[in-house]
C-alpha cells in the first residue's frame, strides 16, 4: 500500500459523512461496494447487507439519524491480507445535547472505480448506555 492509496482511502472515509448526510442517495455507489455490509449489531442497531439496504436506512432522514456525521482519527493499515481502516465518529444527541461517540472498523477494497467500503462495523463507545432503536432499527435521534 502506497501513500496514494492511503490518501484515497482517507478521502473515501471523509466522503462517507457527506454521503449519508446528503438529501439524496446518489453518492452511495462512490462509498460502498454493491455487496457491502454495515454491521451495527455491537450497538444494537442490527445488520444491513447490500448497498441498497444501507442507502435505504439512511434515506429515513434526520431524524431518526443525527443531523451530521463526523469522522476523525483515521488509521489505514493492512491485516490478514486485507486493507482496514479504524476511525472515530461523533455526533450530538438531539434529545439531550450530549456527545455520542464510537468507532468505525472497516474493510476497504480497491475496485475498478476506486476504493470502497466492503464491511463497516459500527460501535458506540460513549455513552455506554444509549437508546439505539428507532423506526426500522434506525437510531432514535428525534
Amino acid at each position: 500500500m502506497n501513500t496514494e492509496d492511503i490518501v484515497a482511502i482517507e478521502q473515501l472515509m471523509a466522503l462517507y459523512g457527506h454521503t449519508v448526510d446528503a438529501d439524496d442517495q446518489s453518492m452511495f455507489a462512490e462509498v460502498f461496494t454493491e455487496d457491502a455490509v454495515f454491521d451495527a449489531r455491537p450497538s444494537g442497531w442490527g445488520l444491513l447487507e447490500g448497498r441498497e439496504a444501507i442507502a435505504a436506512w439512511f434515506a429515513l432522514g434526520k431524524p431518526p439519524h443525527p443531523p451530521s456525521h463526523q469522522m476523525t482519527n483515521c488509521h489505514v493499515y493492512r491485516q490478514d491480507n486485507e486493507t482496514r481502516v479504524r476511525s472515530k465518529w461523533l455526533f450530538i444527541n438531539r434529545k439531550s445535547g450530549s456527545l455520542v461517540s464510537g468507532d468505525y472498523n472497516d474493510v476497504v477494497v480497491r475496485t475498478a472505480s476506486g476504493w470502497r467500503i466492503k464491511h463497516r462495523c459500527f460501535l458506540v463507545r460513549y455513552p455506554e448506555v444509549y437508546q439505539t432503536t428507532g423506526p426500522n432499527g434506525a437510531p432514535d435521534q428525534a
